[in-house]
């Protein structure tokens, strides 16, 4: 039987940040000051850390999770733009 590596989160983020970059690029989002990016990175961490193995596969998870942080920020950006509109 294989011994499986035990990577850190550090390991698992140079692994997989573009995945964060793919889903801003895939969004359409214009991130200039990294905002969403760094945002991503934040859902990526939560999702290492609530990861159950028996529930799938890990980069299946970091890519729901990652993609849905995301819109969850695209929406809140709308709403602030919206309400920050004079009437």
């Amino acid at each position: 039987m294989e011994k499986k590596e035990i990577l850190s989160f550090e390991e698992i983020m140079k692994q997989n940040e573009r995945r964060v970059h793919y889903y801003i690029h895939r969004l359409k989002v214009n991130d200039t000051h990294q905002e969403f990016f760094q945002e991503g990175l934040v859902a990526m961490w939560h999702a290492y850390e609530r990861y159950q193995p028996d529930k799938g596969a890990l980069s299946t998870y970091f890519n729901y999770t990652i993609r849905h942080r995301l819109i969850d920020l695209i929406q809140k950006k709308a709403k602030e733009q919206r309400n920050d509109v004079p009437n």
